[in-house]
Order: structure tokens, then C-alpha cells, then sequence
């Protein structure tokens, strides 16, 4: 409630102001009429042609003031729309920080017990062992999780101050793409997640390697978790004209009524209670989308046919890149 009193006296202000302007506005429309009246009662003799002069330049002195005040006017009703995006601004920043720091701490506080957990146990000498292989790699999951976790707030972090360099160069992406393909499929085997990668041949793209490996890393993830029981998700690069493109699909339930630019944004969470309620920080996407950026090319998020989310990241050919230089 305290936040809004400085908005509500701002406000109080504007109306004082538009009352007084109305009482100028009636004021000066009739001050020379009111003028001639009390110089004919104070006994002063104007002809009609007197008084048609000074009603004359009373108005166009009331004109020019009328003028400069509406335009004060204006900028005061401008004033106000800063000031209440300025708030919608904040009240949206201040919303995503608490998100964030809510799903950081579950984020952080779920894998570190279960490592725990699966540690202690075999600290205690619990397990059996014929188990033991199983918990130590249930172990080694969680710790990697953390591990991206973390990376990706640091890579958040220097994103956003403008201290994370690319290095382009001409780069193969099917040949790239293939061995990262493999090592994903493997990982995510576990959950019962599919990979397949699409290359029907030499995709040459200029970029960085591994900002690239980022991408898709994040890209992969994200169909995993959103892709259903059992995700199947499909990887395909292949060139477009002067770009290359790198394309990431799941058959989830596609975007959920999220706003496909804002699923961009640091920290936000877009679409219906069921994709809310997944793991994550809210980051991967923003790290994507400014890794993108960075090696010129762009990213956009769409309902794929059929069902699904489709990510679609262009990159410049190497010989496209090449010849504009």
C-alpha cells in the first residue's frame, strides 16, 4: 500500500492541475468582455471599436496561454504513463526476483539432498552391494545438475554485463552436433527420453563452437522437460538460404499459451501451471537467445504442427558471412 502513496499524490496533483486549467480555460475566454465591463462601470468611455480591440488582444494573449498550458498538459498526461510502466515495470521485476530466488533455493536444496542422502548411505554401510553402482551414479546426477545450475547463473550473470565473447568461425554444424547428439541421447536415456538428429549433410555455419554446444544443450533440455512422459525430441540442421538452421522439437504440449518473446526473458516461467511447476531457474532460454544474438543470428519458439514446441535458431552460412564482410 505504501508503494502506491507517492502514485495517488502524483495523481491528486493532475487533477488539481486539470481543475485549475478549466478554471482558465472559462476565465480567459471571457476576461476581455469582463475587462470593457469594468472600465465602462469605473466611468471610462470606450468606443465600440476600443472595446472590440482589447477584447481582441485579451484573446490572443489567452490563446498563447491556453496553448503553452495544454502543452504542459500533455506532458504531465505523459508523465503519468512513464511513471505507471515504470511501476508495471517494477511490480514485473520484483515478481520474477521472487520466482527466481523461490526456485533457485528448491533448485539448489533438491539435488543436495539426494546426493546427500545417497552418500550417507553409503558412508553407513546401507546399501547393498549390488546397489552401490546405482546410488553413486544417482550421486554423480545430482551433482551435475547443480553443476548446470550454477553455470548458468554465472553465464547469466556475465550475459548481463556484457562480459561473455564469442569466437566465430567457420564451423560444420552436422559434424559439431553429432558426438554433443550422442553424449545428450545417452544422458537422458535414463529419464526415457529420445534424441534423434537430423543432417542430411554439411551444414557450414560461421560460430562459435561452443556457444553453439550451449545452445543446443539448453535447446535439448528444455524438450526433455517439456516433452511429456517418455520425450521424444528431434534435433535437424540443415542450410536455408544464407543461413543455417538449427532447429529443436519436442511433442509436448507445445508453448501453453506462453507469449513466444517473453519465454526469452530472464527468470520467466511462461505458460500453464504444469510447465510453471517444472525444475529449472528460468534461465536457459535467456542464455540461448543471447548466445544467438551474439554470433548475429536470431531465434524464434512457435507451436510446432502436430503438436509440440519448435525452437528455430538461424545462424549465417560461413560462405554468406564470408562474402559480407
Amino acid at each position: 500500500m505504501k508503494s502506491h502513496r507517492p502514485l495517488q499524490l502524483y495523481g491528486v496533483i493532475v487533477v488539481l492541475y486539470a481543475v485549475l486549467m478549466g478554471w482558465w480555460v472559462i476565465f480567459l475566454s471571457g476576461e476581455g468582455t469582463w475587462l470593457v465591463r469594468d472600465m465602462q462601470r469605473a466611468g471610462a468611455e470606450l468606443s465600440t471599436a476600443q472595446a472590440e480591440t482589447l477584447i481582441a488582444v485579451t484573446a490572443r494573449t489567452g490563446k498563447m496561454f491556453l496553448a503553452e498550458s495544454a502543452f504542459l498538459g500533455l506532458l504531465m498526461v505523459g508523465s503519468v504513463w512513464l511513471v505507471l510502466r515504470s511501476l508495471r515495470r517494477e511490480a514485473l521485476l520484483a515478481r520474477q526476483q521472487r520466482n527466481f530466488l523461490s526456485a533457485v533455493t528448491h533448485e539448489l536444496r533438491s539435488p543436495i539432498a539426494s546426493a546427500k542422502l545417497y552418500i550417507e548411505s553409503l558412508q553407513l554401510g546401507r546399501v547393498d552391494p549390488s546397489k552401490t553402482e546405482r546410488y553413486l551414479r544417482h550421486a554423480q546426477e545430482d551433482l551435475q545438475r547443480l553443476a548446470r545450475i550454477v553455470e548458468d547463473l554465472l553465464v547469466s550473470r556475465r550475459l548481463q554485463d556484457a562480459r561473455v565473447d564469442v569466437h566465430l568461425e567457420a564451423l560444420d554444424l552436422a559434424a559439431l552436433l553429432a558426438p554433443q547428439a550422442e553424449r545428450l541421447r545417452e544422458r537422458f536415456a535414463a529419464a526415457g527420453a529420445t534424441l534423434v538428429l537430423h543432417a542430411d549433410g554439411p551444414v557450414p555455419a560461421r560460430a562459435d563452437a561452443s556457444a553453439v554446444e550451449t545452445i543446443v544443450d539448453n535447446l535439448v533440455s528444455n524438450g526433455v522437460k517439456y516433452g511429456g512422459e517418455r520425450a521424444h525430441v528431434e534435433l535437424a540442421v540443415r542450410a536455408h538460404g544464407e543461413h543455417a538452421l538449427l532447429e529443436v522439437r519436442d511433442h509436448g504440449k507445445g508453448l501453453a499459451g506462453a507469449d513466444p518473446r517473453r519465454i526469452f526473458e530472464a527468470f520467466v516461467r511462461g505458460g500453464d501451471e504444469s510447465v510453471r511447476t517444472q525444475q529449472g531457474v528460468g534461465l536457459g532460454l535467456y542464455i540461448v537467445r543471447e548466445l544467438v544474438a551474439a554470433q548475429g543470428g536470431t531465434i524464434a519458439a512457435k507451436d510446432a504442427p502436430g503438436g509440440g514446441a519448435l525452437f528455430t535458431v538461424s545462424l549465417p552460412l560461413a560462405r554468406a558471412a564470408e562474402e559480407g564482410r
